[in-house]
């Protein structure tokens, strides 16, 4: 499969989860008037791990098959991203809650360095962070526009987040009456 055609999958995983992060935060503030927290909350911890476990296996397909060298940020958020992914499959396995919580910092620390790589990626580099070999600036990944290496990771730990968040929250009484 041509690593275009994989790297438009993951971009259409990544607004997929982004859709999904929109959909919780907003739900929760409307009260959950459609439900979506109510769908969502008995399997927050599987989808988190999914997204966590899809991620890293994205990552590592973007390095050791499509060829794509990671700069310093790309290794920072591995660092963050693949061990929330090990606890979340842990937290989904065995229902313990500490694991899913390290995750869910982990994943808050990962999505500010997306989110710092993204304006690095977009100011075209405008700082020292990189090595000259394998700038932060570098766009291996442009789909939509927009859509970058960063931008996934983003989506991705902001869809981590948001589900561990969904899943650490006690239900509302609105949502334990229409159950």
């Amino acid at each position: 499969m041509a690593v275009e055609t994989v790297t438009f999958f993951f971009a259409l995983l990544a607004a997929v989860a982004a859709l999904t992060t929109m959909a919780v935060v907003f739900s929760a503030m409307a009260g959950d008037a459609l439900g979506v927290l109510t769908f969502l909350r008995p399997v927050a911890i599987e989808l988190a791990a999914a997204v966590a476990v899809t991620a890293t296996i994205g990552s590592l397909y973007l390095s050791e098959v499509a060829g794509f060298d990671p700069c310093r940020l790309c290794w920072v958020q591995r660092a963050f991203m693949y061990p929330a992914g090990l606890l979340l499959v842990i937290a989904a396995v065995t229902g313990r809650q500490k694991p899913m919580l390290v995750a869910g910092l982990l994943a808050i620390g990962g999505l500010a360095v997306a989110v710092f790589h993204r304006v690095e990626q977009a100011a075209g580099g405008f700082g020292s962070i990189c090595d000259p070999s394998t700038p932060c600036s570098s766009r291996w990944v442009e789909h939509f526009g927009f859509v970058t290496i960063p931008t996934m990771a983003a989506a991705g730990f902001a869809a981590v987040v948001a589900l561990v968040a969904l899943a650490s929250l006690r239900p509302t009484e609105a949502a334990i009456d229409r159950s």
